[in-house]
Order: structure tokens, then sequence, then C-alpha cells
């Protein structure tokens, strides 16, 4: 249906409602009114309100839920909240009830209509961002249209709101959550080193878990309607009490008391936490406890009986990374103010773990990808037995060796409710809790080195199988801490490990899961194992690895090793389903690993997810891997499924709607990847020889963005002359003189030019001091002593740094730059790009100290290299510029009207750098021929710059000599990467292969 159509229908609907009488209108309840009125309304502007993937009604999770999710690719873009024709509004309740629903699903976006009126809410505003009354649905349709699903598709109400400046940037429900147990937990760390001094270190951490684990349950019990609001009816009435000391703690004991009596689970057996000796304030308790109820600005308030198991997972994946530890030069001065009785001043850090978990190579898994590897492990194998009775699926053992908080055994405890309740006929939510713990102790099974991660695990699973009073099983059987991939007797291990052999958690599988491992293994292997290369493993575990595993080859990394793990755990006939770094199936340290699965496994799915950037903070080129033990295993068919999903904004992936390309099962250790969907393979050749450019480089980096360019940038007007520059200021607008030593060279993103030299007129006011590697903000004292024509002109400027981003800079730092990234990197020798081009434009800060901009498509990156990269600069400067790899460029990036691309750091960091073997004289020859004509470009282009504009035979001579110079190094560069004629052909655009 298109726009004109559609408007017709919703006039159509319009005058219907305008022929109601009032005493039909209030006959009409809610359902009557989303029948008659609100679906077809919806209908209209393209929604399939038929189908339940696209439209589907809202389980009563609660009796807060809205009614309707509007989804694209499954995924919920909105909700609806219907109110029948009648209703009012206004009433608070109403849009509190939508907003705090959407909120705590982690959607941005909620409807609240009774078709006489509609309004769309953002669940970081109270007020609506659009407002229509009936009458307006024709008359403002380009605003109704908003909702269609075309529009909610592109996005464009989204970016309609950002247009207008009305939305904030959206702080995720799981975000805001983490600041706040972070921030919580740091007072608590606080309270329990003054005041209770004899707790052990380890014990501080465990009384605030196991704390907040309690917390989070109690509040999920509340809003599924379970239980009684104990937790702020116990706030309410020490408010009432006048505050009387030790009241909100023993009122906090006994709700723990009652959870225990009517639960039984560990999460309450007894604890430190229930000692009366615990000393915390109870003002700090009060904060945390009506901090569980109430968002942080009063829009919203939360509601666990909807936040889903991935959202709590990301917190708890966040809040593990982190602990709090006391700054020792704080503790005398602390001391000193408790022996006078004066208040504590936070003295904490939130600090990373000694053993951070990213560290670890462990990140939150995306749920599109948890979804998409249970439906294909655990769902394909209850498709695939279930004919052969209930016992079968009953009696299934799935596996998560890695588990961390859980998110994957959450995801595969979904599908086995799912199957059990389409079994018995029911609606997952009308199983009975011994049911639904019944499968959960006797299916899902987990283990993780973090002991901190397996209580949350333990926790979320409990969370997700609790649906009413009584009493939960233990997870001690289930769930377990300990070393995946480390097991032997004390003896062996003691000559790995020496005395402190026990500090390695090793697990011993045949004696933790005795009865499984017995029966042949598990049925299905599932989760995202860690990344980390043998470089940063300590030597005793790379010598166990290397001993006890065949993968561990080469500069291996540990996730090669969980795949052989995990095959070697799974039934014949089992099924594995990882997220791992994709780099095993084409790098040298591959190559066991692909003949260990060649040999004993048949590959089913292989997903390369290298181009989406799934993991935020990661670069690893991830790839779902879909196997199943045994070769040829249940007469399974021999050819492999292989797709590349592309880098087309789809958020997330769809990976069910792209069409496979077929492989035979060799493909597996044949290192050609990716597979090629067009026909010919060249993009992967050029992978052979090659380290991609984020495996070489130290940092690729975001150019600076300060929100305020027309203070912080400003036009050289003359020389440095007694350590002063004189530059012209557009937000004065005058000239003004400022000591040199904070001005620095500034470079926009289309000053980055092609084997150009840096050269710019504009100057940046840094004011920052840099020293060995870290950036600090200069203090307002060094400003006056050592630069007060710099200080002068900020306070002259101090209103509009101040007001940047509605005010957000309105504190002691208004004069930073309110995005500081990357600031000490500036002044390295580095590489640089601008963001959008129509061919590449690389070029090179030789001696470091040119700054550039930042953000959107306007700025550029800086490119270091690793200390260990043996290629010279100028050598990668060369591939980077030549034909070849930027025909691969515009293979993996977006592409932008007329013809320009995007050379963002998701896309120049999958580049294949061609690596030298410098002991063979070719290659070395072939290396250093390249970095001289890169140096020839760079000198010919430092000539060219100052008559570019004019027209002369030197000029023209010069920009043939640049043509020449640079046909010489694309020829050079194919044969580097061993091209042919044909594939020459093909990357010129010379052919219509």
């Amino acid at each position: 249906m298109n726009k004109d159509e559609a408007r017709q229908k919703i006039s159509e609907l319009v005058k219907k409602y305008e022929a109601l009488t009032s005493k039909e209108i209030k006959s009409y309840n809610e359902a009557n009114t989303k029948q008659g009125f609100i679906l077809p309304l919806f209908a209209a502007l393209g929604w399939d309100v038929f189908d339940t993937h696209e439209v589907a009604m809202e389980e009563a999770a609660s009796n807060k839920r809205v009614d309707f999710a509007f989804k694209i690719n499954g995924v919920a873009r909105f909700y609806l909240e219907a109110k029948p024709l009648k209703a009012d509004l206004n009433n608070p309740e109403y849009i509190k009830q939508a907003i705090t629903y959407a909120y705590s699903n982690g959607v941005t976006w909620a409807v609240l209509t009774n078709f006489e009126e509609l309004r769309l809410l953002n669940a970081q505003k109270s007020s609506p961002f659009i407002q229509l009354n009936y009458k307006d649905y024709v008359s403002s349709f380009d605003k109704l249209w908003l909702l269609s699903r075309e529009a909610i598709t592109s996005d464009a109400f989204s970016k309609e709101a950002t247009g207008y400046g009305s939305l904030p940037p959206l702080i995720p429900i799981e975000e805001r959550l983490f600041k706040q147990l972070r921030a919580w937990r740091g007072n608590l760390f606080n309270e329990l080193y003054h005041y209770n001094k004899w707790l052990k270190p380890e014990q501080r951490d465990e009384v605030i878990e196991k704390l907040f684990n309690r917390l989070i349950f109690i509040r999920t019990a509340e809003d599924r309607k379970l239980e009684e609001r104990k937790l702020r009816s116990a706030v309410h009435k020490w408010d009432s009490g006048g505050h009387k000391k030790g009241e909100l703690a023993a009122a906090l004991r006994e709700i723990f008391a009652y959870y225990t009596n009517y639960y039984d689970s560990d999460l309450f057996k007894e604890h430190l936490l229930d000692s009366a000796k615990l000393e915390i304030d109870e003002y700090i308790i009060k904060e945390i406890l009506n901090g569980l109820y109430e968002i942080p600005g009063g829009i919203a308030d939360y509601d666990f009986a909807v936040i889903e198991p991935d959202i709590l997972g990301h917190v708890y994946e966040q809040y593990l990374g982190y602990v709090a530890k006391i700054l020792q030069e704080k503790a005398k001065d602390t001391q000193a103010q408790l022996g006078l009785g004066l208040a504590v001043e936070q003295d904490y850090q939130m600090v990373e773990k000694k053993v951070h978990r990213k560290e670890q190579g462990i990140y939150y898994t995306p749920k599109f990808v948890t979804d998409y590897i249970v439906k294909e492990t655990v769902g394909r194998f209850i498709k695939e037995n279930e004919a052969e009775g209930y016992n079968k699926i009953l009696n299934m053992k799935i596996l998560d060796p890695a588990c961390g908080s859980g998110s994957f055994l959450i995801r595969a405890y979904d599908e086995l409710l799912k199957y059990h309740a389409k079994v018995q006929s029911k609606a997952v939510n009308e199983l009975e809790q011994n049911e639904r713990m019944r499968y959960l102790s006797g299916n899902i099974f987990g283990v993780d080195l973090d002991e901190q991660a397996v209580e949350i695990a333990c926790l979320n699973l409990l969370l997700r199988g609790l649906a009413n009073r009584d009493l939960l099983p233990p997870l001690t059987d289930n769930i377990k801490r300990g070393n995946s991939l480390i097991s032997g007797t004390e003896k062996e291990l003691k000559g790995y490990f020496g005395k402190d052999w026990k500090a390695k958690h090793p697990f011993n599988w045949e004696e933790e899961f005795k009865d499984i491992m017995a029966g042949g293994g598990f049925d299905v292997v599932i989760g995202n194992p860690p990344y980390v290369r043998i470089q940063s493993l300590p030597k005793d575990e790379a010598d166990y690895f290397r001993s006890h595993y065949d993968s561990a080859f080469g500069s291996f990394d540990i996730y090669v090793l969980f795949i052989e793990k995990a095959i070697r755990l799974l039934k014949t006939g089992g099924q594995l389903g990882f997220i791992t770094s994709g780099k095993f199936l084409k790098s040298d340290y591959g190559k066991k690993i692909q003949q260990v699965i060649h040999e004993q496994c048949t590959v089913e799915d292989i997903i390369d997810l290298s181009a989406q950037q799934v993991f935020a903070e990661a670069t690893t080129y991830p790839v779902i891997v879909i196997l199943r033990k045994g070769v040829g295993a249940n007469g399974h068919s021999p050819l492999l499924n292989y797709v590349f999903m592309p880098a087309d904004g789809i958020q997330p992936p769809d990976i069910a709607s792209m069409t496979p390309v077929k492989a035979a099962q060799d493909a597996i250790i044949k290192g050609v990847w990716p597979l090629s969907v067009t026909g010919d393979r060249l993009l992967a050749k050029l992978q052979q020889k090659a380290e991609l450019l984020g495996e070489i480089t130290e940092r690729i980096f975001v150019g600076l963005q300060t929100n305020a360019d027309t203070i912080f940038v400003m036009e050289k007007r003359s020389a440095c002359e007694n350590g002063k520059f004189r530059a012209y200021s557009r937000s004065l607008t005058k000239e003004v003189e400022l000591e040199s030593a904070l001005l620095k060279p500034f470079l926009m993103g289309n000053d980055i030019e092609r084997y150009r030299y840096p050269v710019t007129p504009q100057l940046l006011l840094f004011p920052y001091k840099v020293s060995n590697g870290h950036a600090e903000l200069i203090t307002p004292q060094d400003f006056t002593s050592s630069y007060p024509l710099c200080w002068k002109y900020l306070l002259d400027n101090r209103k509009a740094l101040e007001n940047r981003e509605n005010g957000k800079m309105k504190h002691e730092n208004w004069y930073a730059y309110i995005y500081p990234k990357s600031l000490a990197l500036h002044d390295k020798p580095k590489l640089l790009t601008g963001v959008l081009a129509n061919k590449a434009r690389f070029t090179i800060d030789k001696h470091g100290g040119f700054y550039f901009t930042g953000g959107g498509n306007a700025g550029g990156y800086g490119i270091t290299l690793k200390s260990t990269t043996k290629e010279s600069p100028l050598y990668v400067l060369g591939l980077l510029n030549s034909k070849l790899l930027d025909f691969n460029l515009k293979k993996l990036s977006s592409p932008f009207r007329g013809g320009f691309f995007s050379y963002a750091q998701r896309y120049i960091e999958r580049l294949p750098i061609r690596q030298i073997d410098f002991s063979v004289p070719a290659e070395k020859k072939a290396h250093d021929r390249l970095v001289a004509l890169v140096e020839k470009m760079l000198e010919l282009n430092k000539k060219l710059t100052p008559i570019r504009d004019q027209y002369s035979h030197e000029r023209d001579g010069l920009v043939k000599e640049i043509e020449k110079t640079d046909s010489e190094i694309d020829n050079l560069v194919y044969d580097l990467y061993g091209l042919n004629e044909e594939e020459i052909k093909i990357v010129e655009g010379k052919t219509n292969d």
C-alpha cells in the first residue's frame, strides 16, 4: 500500500469514527477499539497486523504489559498501548505504563492511543514526540506516516527526532542500570572497608554481589506479582518511623529470611550478608532500594518482569569487569576522620579486575547471535529427535563451557520451555514451576572460570524459571566454576603449574559431569569462547595447552582450543554452535583446528559476520560455526552452507534471508575465505599471505570532537613570535594572540589528501598536557601561571563552552573537549585518511604533531602501526592507496551518493596487508622498491602543492610523473598479491566477469 492509498484508508477510518454517537463511543471497550480502529489504522500504515512475527501481542509477564510489539526482522521497534475510545490519555499512569514497558525491554519508542488521539512517546522525554488528534490524521499525514512500516524500517522517525534536536542520545537500560550498580557497589565497598574491618578483602565483594543478586531476584518476584513490594514497604516504614538506626537493615534481613523459607535457594542460604554485625549506612541501603524501582529522572520505572535476560546479562558482563579498590594514599586521612567522628569521603575507585574479562577475550554476545545459534543447535536437535519420543528431549544435555552470565543457556532454556509448552498445548507462562525447574536442572549445564559469573548465571537462570512462590532447586550441579581447558591428576598438574596448581582451577569433566560423560557426552555445546592469543598467556599454560591439544599450534588463540574441547565433549551426532573469531579459517595457526574439524565433524553452517560490528569494543572478525560431530553423521549433506553478511546497516542482521553458498566439506581445510558469492575468488586470494590492517596496527583512532570548533579551531594569521601566534577566532570574530605551546596544526577531513604531506592554516587550542601516553586536562592554576592568554580566551568563551549539548558541560571541567578520545595519540607519527572519499586518499604524518577532526563523515582516522610490524609505514601507505586494496575496500564499505565510500575504521581495518618475508631477497627488494616509489610520490606532491592551481609546463610535468609513479605502484602491488591478467582486469573494471 502506497502513501496515497494509506491516506485514503485512514480518511475512511476517521469518517467511521466521526459517525459514532456519544453513546456508541462509550460502549467501545479496549478490545473493540483495537479491532475496530487501532489495528485497521496500523494496517493502513503498511503493517501486517495478522502476522505475529510483525505485530505480536505481548504475553502478560506482569499486569503492566502493553498490548502489541511492532517488529522488523523479529526485533521490536516500538510498543503500542491501546486504550478504549473514551479513555483519557492524560492519565499519567497510562503514559508511565507505556514508557516503562518499552524502556525495560530496551526499546526507545512507545505509542499510546485510543484512536481519537495518538501519542508517540520516547523513553527519555516526558512530553510526546508526536501528538495527533484523529482530525490531524489526514491533514498531518506525514507525521502519522513516520509510524508506517516503511518509515520504521528506514528509521525515519528516529532521524526526524534527531533532526529536530528533540532527542538526547539514548541511554540504554543496560547502561543506566550498570552505572547505578557500579556507583552503589563503590558506596557499599567504602562502607564495608571502613566500618567492617572483620571482613577479609575478598569477602567485601562477595557481600556486595550477594546483596545485588538477592535484590534483583526479589524485584523480579515483585514485578511478576508473585510477592508484595516488601522492599519499598520497608523503606516507607523506616521513613515514617524516624529513621531509627538498625531498623531498615533488620527489615532487610527479615525479607531475606522470608525468601529463604519460601524459595529455599542457594541465593538466600545463610551468608555473611545476613550477619547482624554488618554495618552499612542505611541511607545508602535506602538509595539502592528506591533506585531499583524508579529510573533516574522519574519518567519510567524499572519493570523487572519484562527486562530480558540478555539485558541483565549485558549489565552483569560489564559489572564483572570491575572491582572496587581502596586508594591507599587516602587511607591515613580516612582513619583520622573516623577518629574525629567526621564524615568519611569516598576513597575508593572502580578499577578493572587484575584479569579483566575483556583482557580474557570475553565479550557480551548480542541477542541476534544467541538466537541464531540456539535455533540452529537446540532447535535443530528438538526438530530431528522429537519423533523418537518425549524422553529424548527430556534427557538432552546442553553445555556452554564459557558461560559468563548465562546468555546462551537462558536462550537454550527458552527453546526447551517453548517445546514443552507446545507439547502440552499451553503457553510458556502456563507451565508449572516444578516443571520449569525440572527442565532447568535436567538439561542446562555451564562452566566459567569467574566465580562471580557462575553465581550470576545461576541467578539469571532461576529468574527465567521463576513462575510462582515455590522451592527453587540448587544449581551447583549444573553451573560450575573451573577452567574448561585444564584438567588432569594432581601429579600431572603439579608438573606444569607447581605447588600453586589449584590456582588454575582445573576442571575434571569426567568427575564433575560423571553421568553425562559416561553416557557419551553432551548433545549440544554452544557459546562464545574467549579470544586470547598465546602471547598473552602465562608460559606454564601455553606449555600445558601445547601438550594437550592438537590445535595448540603456532601463534594459536585459545578459542581454537575451546572448539577442540567442545568436539571432545560432544556425543557422536551432537551439535556445536559457537561464535568465534574467523581467523582460524585462513591463518597459519588455524591449520590444526581445521584438520580436527575436517576429520571429526560435518560442517553444517558458517555465517561470516566479519563485516558486522558484532562486538562494540572488539575487532574479532567473527563467524558463527555450526558443526555436527561425526563425518557424514546421520546421513547429513556433505555440503556446508556459507553465508557472508555484508555491512549494509541491517540491525540486527537477518541471517535467514540470505542465500548461502554451497561448498564441499574440504573447504574448511583449504583456507580460501570468504567463499565467493559472485563467482570469483579474488578477494579471498588477497588474504593468503596477508594480515588484516587491524592486526598490524597499534591503534586506528578517530579524530577530535570538541563540539565547539568555532572556539577551539582558529585560522593562523602570523608566524610564531616570542612563543605566541596570532589567529582569527570565529567565536569572537576577531584576531587573538595566544601561547603557541597549546596551539596545534589542525586538519579537517578534506585537508587529508592522497600522498600529500599535511598542510593546514588551521590551529587547534588543545587544553591538555600529554605525558607517558596519557592526556590530562590542564588545571586553571597551570593555565593562569603558564598560559594566561589562552586561559583568558577560554574564559571569554566560557558561557558557550558550558552550554554545549544543552548544558552538559556546566561543571569544573567546562573547557574540556566533550568527547575526549585519543587525545594522546595525535603527536605520534601516523598514517591518515579522511572518512569519506571517492578513492583512497591515505597520507602520512611522518613526525607526528598534526591533529585532526573526527565525528561523522567529515572527519578522519589516524593509524599507528605496532612496534613489532617489520614493514615500513610507507610500504603500508602504498598498499592502502593502491587500486587493488581500494577495490577491496569498496567491496566491504558502504556507498554514498556521488560515488563516495566510507573509509571508517570498521572497513579499513579489514584490508589485507601483504606480509613480507625479509629473509627472501625478492620479497625484501619488492618492499624496498614500493617504499622508494611512495617516497617519490610524497615528494612529487610536495612540489605540486604550491602550483597545483596554476597552468604551466612544470605543473603538467609533475602531474604526468605522479600518474606514472602511481601506475608503477599499482603494478608492483599486483605482483605482490600474485594477481594474473584476468584478475587485474577485474580490479580495473575492464571485464564484465
